[in-house]
């Protein structure tokens, strides 16, 4: 049975095999625990809100989370290991990457555009293997990627990932399906969404990586959105002179309205960031661009 009362598990208590440490991070769904399982390794525990555990899709969310991230299986995928009910706690326990979010790097200051373009790279690379299995995240943005203390990033928060054939943007409840921060114009508009919806995001958090802020801010949800479907960003090379023309380029295009002028495909601005970084052939500007 589940109370709405019922307190968060405290640090240093023990939940099913975990022995919960401390407080790792939360958000509006859950709360993240650092622990040790039964042979004494750490994990990260993730724990549902007693109050969120009261709606039926919460729930279903929650154990979506664990059976999209065992499909995608990607060394850039943060691992889950166990999922289970224990005292009235949903949770979910995986692996413990350690190192900070990437929200919090953001939160500080622009990423040096090469560190940032091999984050990206990294995390295209494991949305490439989401999408070949048919899934679409739907929810990239800064505080879902984790970097391993090698600098590597770990893709998180697989909830609201969605079978590609069945996919809609904003629920006809105006429940959201995504962070209208990150969101593709797609999204906001409640239109069909296909793997170019990731592209769009990952495009929208790359740009708040080398510019230190979103594309768009608003001071409401609905202005945001309006945002994403009509306003053209600032092209990051006018707030970072520093950053290299294709890159800027690039970006842009990842964050195309229309999405037949986004990058194509995850695998493809996976190399196209190589050769950038490589300092090889510089990209052309997006098709939308060069009409301008």
């Amino acid at each position: 049975m589940i109370c709405s009362d019922l307190p968060l598990p405290a640090p240093g208590e023990v939940l099913g095999e975990y022995a919960l440490f401390s407080v790792a991070g939360e958000g509006a769904a859950g709360v993240v625990y650092e622990a040790l399982d039964a042979a004494g390794r750490s994990v990260a525990v993730k724990v549902l809100r007693p109050e969120k555990a009261l709606d039926p899709r919460g729930v279903e969310e929650f154990r979506a989370e664990a059976e999209a991230t065992r499909l995608v299986d990607h060394e850039n995928v943060a691992s889950i290991f166990d999922a289970g009910f224990v005292r009235g706690y949903h949770y979910l326990a995986m692996e413990f990457v350690g190192g900070p979010r990437l929200a919090d790097l953001v939160a500080r200051c622009p990423i040096e555009w090469r560190r940032a373009t091999r984050i990206v790279i990294g995390v295209a690379e494991a949305l490439d293997h989401a999408h070949r299995r048919g899934l679409v995240h739907r929810d990239v943005k800064p505080e879902n990627i984790l970097l391993h203390r090698d600098g590597r990033p770990r893709l998180t928060d697989f909830g609201i990932a969605k079978d590609i054939s069945t996919l809609k943007g904003w629920l006809a409840t105006g429940r959201p399906v995504g962070t209208a921060a990150y969101a593709s114009p797609e999204q906001c508009l409640g239109k069909r969404l296909s793997p170019a919806t990731d592209m769009y995001s990952l495009g929208a958090t790359f740009y708040a990586m080398v510019c230190g802020r979103p594309p768009f801010t608003g001071a409401s949800r609905s202005e945001v959105m309006r945002m994403h479907v009509k306003a053209v960003p600032r092209p990051p090379r006018d707030l970072i002179p520093d950053l290299p023309r294709p890159l800027s380029r690039l970006i842009e295009r990842m964050m195309a309205k229309r999405v037949a002028d986004r990058v194509p495909d995850m695998d493809r601005l996976a190399r196209d960031l190589r050769t950038i970084l490589a300092g090889r052939i510089p990209i052309a500007p997006s098709a939308a661009r060069a009409r301008a």
